[in-house]
């Protein structure tokens, strides 16, 4: 550690420490049963109480049922979140988490909704996003309770329970309230986050594509589909069989033939599913099918086109080959995914995408280049897309500096904030900042049991290093300690 440390903070150091090892088996006990609530948020299966449906409002029920066993107060914000907090102060410090989680997907090793011991490891939907910082937020606060660390502001765990989808927990919540004065979202890397892309969601509409709108891909727009599949209706299936026999490439070993009824059968290809912002390791497996329905010539001469077309079009995950190619130095690269595929109308490929752009730009600029893009061809672009717009702080702000230099004195690094492409609740809280706990990769803490562009979020087999989650409290617990400190000599 640090000599930057204050001698009460070194102190506390080991007292975190063995704090930790007396609670690591109950705080993964207690992951385990978030984690087998299936929590997709479904704002169309709203009812009184539940905006994002019934797996939702059970999750936060039951996370709020616990903090009240523990001796917490709670607040139940009308089902959008809910609050667990601990002090009897005027002002609140926050700790902002999320809930929900994208759809299971395909192609898992081990169960989604289970939570799998491995060693160090747990795997399972939502342990790293954003379930497992969740519990590590409720264990924080019994930390901060029971060795007794002095604040003058409360800590206000916010749950919320549609940020996978549109963050209409948060703009909710940011209206209603309590907002804290300032607050960490738990929903990030070390060390700070300055900087988060924009975020477009879209749906491209591919009129008269025959076989093409059978295609089914992907169960959300930020994530990339891992498997993909198209119903073929007409075509001799020996012929097919042999061809697929003599492919080569990828689309040897991912592209499979399952048969059906009247000559019918289902071309199935499988890809590395993972988040959307971080397309690093991943493969759409609709860019798997597309090559595989052209190579072994299904298609007519228009939809080969279409075909063809849409392969340059999601070529690269950065947006070049759409003509998207874009960079700055606060954020990085725009990133580009074809999330989801379906037929939303009789002959008719609907393709739900998200794209991550850089702080500089506006996504007004984005749409109207892709569709310049799109000009002369058969694909358009739904009226209806969102724009969530960038956050951005200076690395000089005194919180981003603060937070900064918490993560520099306890790991002795000499790091500096950081960009990303993934959206959280920094966009819709004010005064949010995005600081962990998720952590870099190193041999220790990556899986190496796990087949190849498994274990992401947002992808199959979601895993996480449980000894770098737990190693995060400490840099939490000289956080809030800190930042108690900067507010109030703010007054």
């Amino acid at each position: 550690m640090s000599e930057s440390l204050s001698p009460e903070e070194r102190a506390l150091l080991p007292q975190i420490k063995q704090w930790i090892a007396d609670h690591r088996t109950a705080l993964t006990d207690d992951l385990a049963q978030w984690i087998a609530i299936p929590s997709i948020s479904r704002a169309d299966r709203a009812a009184p109480g539940a905006p994002f449906g019934a797996e939702c409002a059970q999750i936060l029920q039951h996370v709020l049922d616990h903090a009240e066993q523990a001796g917490f107060k709670t607040e139940q914000h009308q089902g959008y979140a809910g609050s667990l907090i601990y002090g009897e102060h005027a002002r609140d410090i926050g700790l902002i988490n999320h809930l929900d989680v994208v759809p299971a997907g395909d192609n898992w090793t081990f169960p989604p909704f289970t939570l799998t011991h491995h060693g160090d490891f747990v795997i399972g939907r939502g342990v790293a996003d954003n379930k497992g910082p969740g519990v590590l937020n409720f264990y924080l606060l019994k930390l901060i309770r029971d060795l007794n660390i002095q604040l003058h502001h409360n800590l206000r765990i916010v749950y919320g329970l549609a940020e996978e989808t549109n963050m209409a927990d948060m703009a909710w919540y940011a209206e209603n309230g309590p907002v804290p004065e300032y607050s960490i979202v738990t929903d990030g890397m070390f060390p700070v986050n300055n900087a988060q892309k924009g975020q477009l969601s879209f749906t491209l509409n591919v009129a008269e594509s025959g076989v093409l709108a059978d295609i089914v891909a992907g169960l959300a727009s930020n994530s990339v589909p891992d498997f993909a599949s198209v119903r073929i209706a007409q075509a001799n299936l020996h012929d097919v069989s042999e061809k697929l026999a003599l492919l080569q490439g990828v689309a040897a070993t991912t592209v499979f033939i399952k048969p059906g009824q009247d000559g019918a059968f289902t071309l199935e290809a499988r890809g590395n599913g993972g988040h959307a912002a971080f397309p690093d390791g991943t493969l759409n497996a609709t860019q798997v099918l597309l090559a595989a329905l052209i190579e072994l010539e299904l298609l007519g001469d228009h939809e080969r086109q279409l075909a063809e077309t849409l392969v340059q079009l999601f070529a690269s995950p950065y947006g070049e080959s759409a003509g998207l190619a874009l960079e700055d130095a606060e954020s990085g690269k725009l990133t580009l995914n074809a999330g989801v595929w379906y037929r939303q109308h009789a002959d008719t490929l609907s393709i739900d995408c998200d794209i991550r752009y850089p702080v500089s730009w506006r996504g007004e600029q984005i749409v109207e280049m892709l569709q310049q893009q799109l000009a002369g061809t058969t694909i358009t672009l739904d009226p209806d897309w969102r724009d969530v717009a960038p956050f951005f702080l200076p690395a000089s702000h005194p919180v981003i500096s603060l937070l900064q230099q918490v993560w520099n004195d306890t790991t002795g690094n000499n790091d500096r904030p950081y960009a990303m492409g993934g959206v959280t609740h920094s966009k819709k809280l004010p005064n949010a900042i995005t600081f962990g706990p998720g952590y870099r990769k190193t041999a220790a803490n990556t899986p190496d049991f796990l087949p190849e562009g498994h274990g992401l979020p947002h992808g199959a087999d979601e895993t996480i290093h449980l000894p770098s989650l737990l190693d995060a409290l400490p840099k939490y617990v000289i956080a809030l300690i800190r930042l108690d400190s900067y507010l109030v000599a703010q007054g």
